[in-house]
C-alpha cells in the first residue's frame, strides 16, 4: 500500500478513535434523557368537562389519574375574560362624570373576588388608568379595552391551586402584547414562578419581543424558569433567542396545528407523538383534544392522554412531570473537536489524492497540510471568539430618541452574544460529502484492499460527524447541520465525471445540476428528509390489507435513510467485481449505488436530536450485510480464477 493511502487512512481512524470519547458520554446522557411531559391545553380541557357536565376540578382529577403531567393556564387579559363571559360591559347606574385621563371610562361586570383582583393587578401595572370597582362587583379604568384589554394581566391563582391540588402541574402561559415594558414582563415572569417552572408561551411572540427580549432572559433566569421551545414549528418570534441564551434550561416542546390534525385520530396521533419524541427529541408534548374531526364525545381526550402514556412508555420513554435535560449536555471541548476534525481530513485528502491520482511527492504534503487545517480549525475558531467576547460592549438604547446605532458594533456585540460555530459545520460538510468519494476512488485505486480502507474510511466518518454535532446548541437544534444538498451532489457528480461517453456524462451532469438547483430554490434537504424513520401507526385500525402494505412501505420504503448504509459496503465491492471482468456502464451503476448508500449512512449521524443507540439499531446491522455481501463478492471472483 502507497505511503500516502496509510496515512490517509491513519488520520481518518485518528479522527474516528477520537470522536469515540465524545459519542460515549453522549450514549450515556441519551439514556438519562428519556422524561417526557404530557401537558393538556386548558381551554379543550374546560370545554370538554363543560359539555361533558363535569366540574373542572373533576376534569382536571381525570386527567391525572390518565397520566397527563401538566395542564397549561394561560395568562389573564381582558380580552380573554370578555370573551369568555367572566366579565362583560356594563353600563353603570351612576357613571363617572369626570373626564377620564386616558381614553374613556369603561365599565366591566363581574364576580366580586375576580373583579377585586383584577383592579389590584391594574393599578400596580397601569396606574394610569386609576382602576377601581364600584359596587364590588364593577370594574371601572380609563383607556378603551382593545389597547388596555391586551395586555397580560397575571395568572388566575386559585385555579392554578385547584390544578395543583387535582394532581398536575400549572404550565403558566404568558401572553405577548404591544409596547411590553420590561417591569411588567417582569412581574408577569415572578407570578408564572410562583405557580409552575415550565413555561410555553402563548401567542406567535415570545414576550419582549423584539428590544426586551434581554430583560425576558434575565427574569427566566431570575425566576428559575424553563423555556418550552416549540422548535419543530419555530412559530414564535424571539424564541431562538431565548433558547440560545437559556440553555440547557430549555425543553423542546410540540403542539400539533389543526391542519396537523386533519388526517389522524388519537390513535394515530399517539404514534405521531412518539416519533416527534424519537426522531425530534420532542420532550414537552402540548395535547389538544379532537373537538370535531375524529372525535366522538368530549371525553375522549382522556382516552387520547391515557393511549398516549403507555405509547411513550412501550417505545422506552419515561412520562415525568420532571423534564429538565440532564446537565452537563455531552459535547466535544476544542481538543475534542480538532482530534475529531482528523476523519474529515482523512478522506478529503483520500478523495483528492485518490480522484486526481497524485504522485506521493504531493500526495504526502498534501495529506499532512489538510490534517493540519482540520486539526487547528477549532482552536482558530475559538481564538476569534474570544477575541470577539473581550471587546468592549456597545450598549443600544432602544428608546426612540436614538436608533442611529454603529453597525459594525452591532455585529460585533452579537458575535460576543452568538459566537459563531462554523468549525463543527465545516468539519461535517467535508465527512458527508468527501467520504462517498473518498470510498469509491478507493477501491477503484487499490482493489480489495481499497475496499477494505473505504469501510474504515465510512465507519470513523460516521463516529466523527455524529461527534461534531453533538452538544448543547446541536441537541437543542438551535444549531443545525448545513449539506447545502452537497452530500448527494458531490459523490454523484464524481461517479457520473467517471462516464466515458462524453454526451452521456455531459447529460448526467446537467440532469444533476438541474435538480441542485431545484432542491436549493425550494429550500429542500433530500437527505434530511430520508432521515427520519416513519411514525408507525399507519392504519392499522383499519383493515388487514391496510396494515399489509403499511408494513411492506415501511420496510421496502426508503425512509429511514440510515437502513441503506449497508449499500455502500455492497455497491463497492460489485463496481470493483464488475470492473474486473470489463463491464464498464454496470461498475459505474453499482458505484453510484455505493455512493448514494455512503450519503444516506451518513445521514443519520448528523441529528443528533435522535440517540445513538436508535441510528445503530438500522445502520449497524445494514452495515454488517452490506459488508457480508462485498466478501462474497469477492470471494466469488477469487474462486473464479481473478486476481484482487
Amino acid at each position: 500500500m502507497r505511503l500516502s493511502r496509510l496515512l490517509t487512512l491513519t488520520t481518518a481512524v485518528a479522527g474516528g478513535a477520537a470522536a469515540l470519547r465524545v459519542l460515549s458520554r453522549r450514549r450515556v446522557w441519551e439514556a438519562q434523557n428519556n422524561r417526557v411531559a404530557i401537558c393538556v391545553d386548558f381551554d379543550d380541557a374546560q370545554a370538554a368537562a363543560i359539555r361533558a357536565g363535569l366540574p373542572f376540578a373533576e376534569m382536571v382529577a381525570r386527567l391525572a389519574q390518565n397520566e397527563a403531567t401538566h395542564l397549561s393556564l394561560p395568562e389573564w387579559t381582558l380580552h380573554r375574560l370578555i370573551a369568555q363571559g367572566q366579565v362583560t360591559p356594563l353600563a353603570p347606574q351612576r357613571p363617572y362624570t369626570d373626564p377620564a385621563p386616558i381614553g374613556h371610562w369603561n365599565y366591566l361586570h363581574g364576580d366580586a373576588a375576580l373583579v377585586a383582583q383584577l383592579a389590584a393587578e391594574m393599578q400596580t401595572r397601569l396606574p394610569f388608568t386609576q382602576t377601581a370597582v364600584l359596587d364590588e362587583t364593577t370594574l371601572v379604568f380609563a383607556g378603551d379595552i382593545p389597547t388596555i384589554g391586551e395586555l397580560g394581566l397575571g395568572f388566575d391563582r386559585q385555579t392554578a391551586d385547584l390544578i395543583q391540588q387535582n394532581g398536575l402541574g400549572v404550565a403558566p402561559r404568558p401572553v405577548s402584547y404591544a409596547w411590553p415594558d420590561p417591569d411588567l414582563l417582569r412581574r408577569t415572569l415572578a407570578q408564572a414562578a410562583e405557580i409552575g417552572r415550565y413555561v410555553p408561551f402563548a401567542g406567535n411572540m415570545i414576550l419582549g419581543h423584539e428590544m426586551h427580549l434581554d430583560a425576558t432572559v434575565q427574569a427566566l433566569t431570575d425566576n428559575d424558569l424553563t423555556f418550552v421551545y416549540f422548535a419543530q414549528s419555530r412559530h414564535q418570534k424571539g424564541d431562538w433567542f431565548i433558547a440560545k441564551r437559556r440553555a440547557p434550561h430549555v425543553v423542546l416542546g410540540h403542539r400539533l396545528s389543526p391542519a396537523d390534525m386533519v388526517p389522524l385520530d388519537y390513535h394515530a396521533a399517539c404514534h405521531n407523538w412518539v416519533w416527534f419524541a424519537r426522531e425530534r427529541v420532542i420532550r414537552f408534548c402540548y395535547v389538544n383534544f379532537f373537538r370535531v374531526l375524529h372525535a366522538t364525545a368530549p371525553l375522549e381526550g382522556l382516552e387520547y392522554v391515557h393511549h398516549l402514556k403507555h405509547a411513550l412508555e412501550d417505545a422506552g420513554f419515561v412520562v415525568d412531570r420532571e423534564i429538565d435535560l440532564p446537565v452537563p449536555v455531552p459535547a466535544p471541548d476544542t481538543t475534542g473537536l480538532a482530534l475529531a476534525g482528523l476523519a474529515a481530513a482523512g478522506v478529503g485528502a483520500a478523495a483528492i489524492n485518490n480522484t486526481l491520482n497524485l504522485p506521493e511527492k504531493i500526495a504526502l504534503p498534501l495529506t499532512a497540510v489538510t490534517a493540519a487545517g482540520a486539526f487547528a480549525l477549532p482552536y482558530l475558531e475559538q481564538s476569534r471568539n474570544q477575541a470577539a467576547a473581550t471587546r468592549p460592549a456597545h450598549s443600544h438604547d432602544h428608546d426612540h430618541h436614538n436608533h442611529n446605532h454603529d453597525h459594525d458594533h452591532d455585529h460585533s456585540d452579537l458575535a460576543a452574544l452568538y459566537p459563531p460555530s462554523y468549525a463543527p459545520k465545516l468539519l461535517a460538510l467535508g465527512l458527508t460529502t468527501l467520504t462517498p468519494v473518498a470510498g469509491m476512488t478507493a477501491v477503484e485505486q487499490a482493489g480489495f484492499f481499497g475496499w477494505l480502507s473505504s469501510l474504515v474510511y465510512q465507519a470513523s466518518s460516521s463516529a466523527a460527524l455524529a461527534a461534531v454535532t453533538s452538544g448543547q446548541d446541536y441537541q437543542l437544534r438551535i444549531e443545525e447541520y448545513k449539506g447545502f444538498n452537497l452530500d448527494w451532489l458531490v459523490p454523484l457528480t464524481a461517479v457520473a465525471w467517471q462516464i466515458p461517453q462524453k454526451p452521456v456524462r455531459a447529460g448526467v451532469l446537467a440532469a444533476l445540476a438541474g435538480a441542485w438547483l431545484l432542491t436549493r430554490r425550494q429550500n429542500v434537504d433530500v437527505l434530511a428528509l430520508l432521515d427520519p424513520g416513519y411514525a408507525e401507526g399507519h392504519t392499522h385500525h383499519i383493515s388487514a390489507a391496510m396494515a399489509a402494505l403499511g408494513d411492506a412501505q415501511m420496510a421496502l420504503g426508503p425512509k429511514p435513510a440510515r437502513k441503506w448504509t449497508g449499500l455502500a459496503a455492497a455497491g463497492w465491492a460489485a463496481s470493483d467485481v464488475l470492473a474486473g471482468y470489463g463491464r464498464i456502464p454496470e461498475s459505474l451503476a453499482a458505484s453510484a449505488l455505493g455512493v448514494s448508500g455512503s450519503a444516506l449512512g451518513l445521514a443519520g449521524f448528523r441529528r443528533p436530536e435522535r440517540a445513538l443507540e436508535e441510528t445503530l439499531r438500522l445502520a449497524a446491522p445494514s452495515f454488517s450485510v452490506g459488508t457480508a455481501v462485498g466478501l462474497l463478492l469477492y470471494a466469488s471472483r477469487r474462486l473464479l480464477g481473478v486476481d484482487f
